[in-house]
């Protein structure tokens, strides 16, 4: 509702990338021979390994996928070099059950299971275990969290309730993007994409060893996009430019203990097209550049006990700043986690949290502002869970997660989960959740301007002004989800996911709107909407996801979702604004993806996709979306692809900003050249 140099030509621009991509091929051309030690040909795993993928997101521990009673997904390294796109969010339209759109050139709208939104406040993302989500709305900043693609060793991402490990705000789902151990990139990477309307995507990174025992890398990595489309197909006002450098490094301190230290610091600037309300028009629009600069570090340290028992340490800091906002923001995260099995059917996986959170919001004149403009908040938690071997077939998984955070005192967030296992490559699943989404710094501490309604004589002789108002005594969203699923490998050549849910949330949010306030006449008259927690409703929906080898040398991986939502209010509410919450999230969704290798050393990749209509303060059309790959190992060292997105159609939009602070554009044709040296 509120919230929120010279340039090249583009003539010079698409000539810079004629000139570079001849300078690859000319590269290509004189590489010399592979060096002694060479690196393998990266290859799709097989559909076995695949299931027996070890993926630590549903318990914080290690386990094969086809043992987790979770609507478990995961996008592989070999997913994202075969992909054709070259950031993390466009990266999880692979996900069923996820809904990703982009707003304009530096902003996405990514949510899990409903409510889409830029501000989206009921899912939760990680970094190597890092939450990133931030409590200034308790949502996700997409165009600042990046890495080297490269580096990625997967992305794990839960659909549904991830509360009991994970704690307040996983209500729709968790994501996880897990990086290589530094023992796993020794040697040199270049990487380099260029095109449009991504103009330059660019990275370097060196790995190599301290000593026997440690390990490390080093990285950088610059981007700048060109300006997407306005409705018309002419350039809009949303190019945008992000650079970073990072370190890790893993090692033995002791046989039985285990370290990891990384960080990086980034600088992200972007222009956008804000919306922002005037006493004469209503609403303007505002050209702005904004910087944003950030950095963290974070430690870990493993030991190992006896009976394969083990301890797990984990401190962080994070910094942020943001003009966007005008804010800065501190985080110290401690975690300590202990894993051990006192009989042979348990095993308990608990621990205990602490995170501290100080900020500062100046916010933006004439728009918004928080009171207090400074804060400092805590979360103290502890979590167990038992995963119970009944026998061969049967396993009960019992945990619950306790909160307390400064606004709404204590959650707890338990979850049940029974698993089947009746032949080796099949199990099905049932379980039944709660989580909770605390209320953010926005939610109690906000004033904001959401519109102004101008003078309109004779009948309006004073203008309006609409205003949000925080609420300190807010209680926390709450779900009670009930998920079942089925997965299951045929042979070889196929393997299927199924997983169906239903949700039941209230206390949702909402903005009831109070008596016209005509203190501050002959200026204007005021109507305050306030924050509260009247909503109510239910979701549900289905997703499905299939891997196919047809033939030796193709694989077609599709996933389809559904969703309905069906949102109300209480009867003493006079909000409106949640039903069209309804139709902001996409009913119906498909990817196909068909993968042919019709040479060792050439790949070619296609990727369709269907996205429904949804709806906002703008009514977005359903489209369909196809990309192209055409990649080339050209020795065990040099890697060339060419890509080509959306290529049959001229440009789509695929949301609105919804609380209108935001001009949205539309996502048009485009192409890069990639080349990847590893050396």
């Amino acid at each position: 509702m509120f919230m929120n140099q010279c340039k090249p030509s583009i003539s010079t621009q698409k000539n810079f990338v004629i000139h570079v991509g001849v300078a690859i091929l000319c590269v290509v051309s004189i590489l010399t021979p592979v060096q002694a030690e060479h690196l393998n040909q990266l290859k799709a795993m097989s559909l076995e390994e695949l299931s027996n993928l070890e993926v630590s997101i549903a318990s914080k521990t290690p386990k094969s996928v086809n043992k987790i009673p979770a609507a478990v997904f995961v996008v592989t390294s070999d997913d994202i070099r075969r992909s054709s796109v070259t950031s993390v969010p466009e990266l999880l339209r692979m996900v069923p059950g996820l809904h990703v759109a982009r707003i304009d050139g530096s902003h996405w709208a990514v949510t899990a299971r409903g409510f889409s939104g830029r501000f989206a406040n009921k899912l939760l993302v990680l970094m190597d275990g890092r939450a990133v989500y931030t409590p200034e709305f308790s949502g996700v900043y997409w165009n600042v969290q990046d890495t080297l693609l490269e580096d990625v060793e997967r992305i794990e991402v839960i659909r549904g309730p991830g509360a009991t490990v994970w704690g307040a705000n996983a209500v729709n789902g968790v994501i996880n993007i897990i990086t290589r151990s530094a023992e796993d990139t020794h040697g040199n990477l270049a990487s380099l994409a260029v095109g449009d309307p991504e103009v330059v995507n660019a990275g370097i990174r060196h790995g190599g060893a301290i000593n026997e025992n440690v390990d490390y890398r080093v990285f950088a990595k610059f981007r700048k996009n060109n300006k997407l489309a306005d409705s018309n197909t002419s350039k809009a006002n949303d190019d945008w430019e992000d650079s970073r450098l990072g370190f890790r490094m893993d090692g033995l301190l002791t046989v039985d203990d285990d370290f990891t230290l990384q960080g990086d610091v980034y600088r992200n600037r972007e222009n956008q097209l804000s919306v922002l309300p005037d006493w004469q028009l209503g609403q303007v629009e505002k050209k702005q550049t904004l910087d944003d600069v950030g950095g963290n570090v974070l430690a870990r340290w493993g030991h190992s006990l006896r009976n394969n028992d083990k301890t797990l340490l984990q401190i962080y800091y994070d910094y942020q700043r943001r003009d966007e906002a005008d804010d800065k923001r501190h985080t110290i995260d401690v975690e300590f986690q202990y894993q051990f099995s006192p009989k042979g059917q348990h095993h308990f996986t608990t621990g205990l949290g602490y995170r501290w959170n100080k900020d500062e919001i100046k916010g933006q004149p004439d728009l918004f502002a928080f009171y207090p403009a400074r804060d400092t908040q805590e979360v103290f938690s502890a979590f167990v869970q038992d995963e119970i071997q009944l026998n061969e077939q049967w396993t009960v998984t019992l945990g619950s997660k306790i909160e307390h955070n400064n606004y709404t005192g204590f959650e707890v967030q338990p979850s049940a989960r029974l698993l089947w296992q009746p032949k080796e490559n099949h199990s099905a699943w049932l379980s039944v959740s709660k989580a909770s989404r605390t209320p953010s710094r926005s939610d109690n501490d906000v004033y904001g301007t959401s519109a102004i309604i101008p003078a309109s004589l004779p009948l309006q002789p004073f203008p309006i002004l609409v205003s949000g108002i925080g609420n300190p005594e807010q209680d926390a969203e709450e779900l009670l989800a009930y998920e079942i699923g089925y997965r299951f490998q045929f042979a070889e050549q196929l393997s299927l996911d199924i997983a169906a849910f239903y949700n039941d949330y209230s206390n949702l949010r909402t903005f009831e709107i109070n008596a016209l306030d005509f203190s501050n006449l002959p200026a204007y008259i005021e109507q305050r909407a306030v924050f509260d927690n009247k909503g109510k409703g239910q979701t549900w929906g289905l997703e499905i996801a299939a891997d196919w080898r047809f033939a030796e040398k193709w694989r077609l991986q599709t996933a389809y979702s559904f969703l309905e939502m069906d949102l109300d209010v209480d009867s003493d509410s006079n909000d409106a604004s949640i039903f069209s919450t309804e139709t902001q999230s996409p009913k119906h969704q498909l990817s196909l993806r068909l993968s042919f290798d019709p040479a060792s050393d050439w790949e070619t990749d296609l990727w369709v996709r269907y996205v429904d209509e949804v709806y906002d303060s703008a009514d977005i059309s359903q489209y369909w979306a196809v990309d192209a790959r055409i990649g080339w190992q050209v020795n065990h060292e040099f890697q060339l692809s060419v890509v080509g997105q959306n290529l049959f159609d001229a440009s789509h939009a695929e949301f609105d900003d919804e609380l209108g602070l935001l001009k949205n554009t539309e996502v048009p044709r485009g192409f890069f050249i990639k080349a990847v040296w590893e050396y």
